[in-house]
């Protein structure tokens, strides 16, 4: 019987192997530094393996990112230029515009 790779294991697969990779580092280093085997990461990068919140936890602090990255992928950087130029305003106009995004969210829900 073979296996059915389900999307978000191969979508959390493919984030830790581009974070190792960034890194510079092997299949048996991270391996070595998340406690797992070398063949455990390849199943995991290849999809073929989910994780628990255990091991995500484990591959967050071997990596150096946070869970929500492996698990949701770099949301934070498409939100860079905004939260750039939200620090420019003053922080009693920043509080109102906060206030309308929020609202803005609870509309769009």
């Amino acid at each position: 019987m073979s296996r059915v790779l389900k999307d978000i294991n191969i979508e959390i697969g493919a984030r830790i192997k581009e974070k190792r990779l960034a890194q510079k580092l092997t299949r048996e280093e991270l391996a070595q530094l998340s406690g797992y085997t070398a063949n455990f990461i390849q199943e995991v990068e290849r999809g073929r393996s989910g994780l628990s919140s255990e091991s995500i936890r484990a591959m967050s602090i071997a990596l150096k990112v946070p869970a929500d990255t492996l698990l949701f992928g770099d949301v934070s950087e498409e939100y860079a230029h905004i939260l750039q130029e939200l620090k420019k305003v003053p922080p009693q106009k920043r509080a109102h515009i906060i206030k309308i995004i929020e609202e803005a969210i609870i509309c769009a829900q």
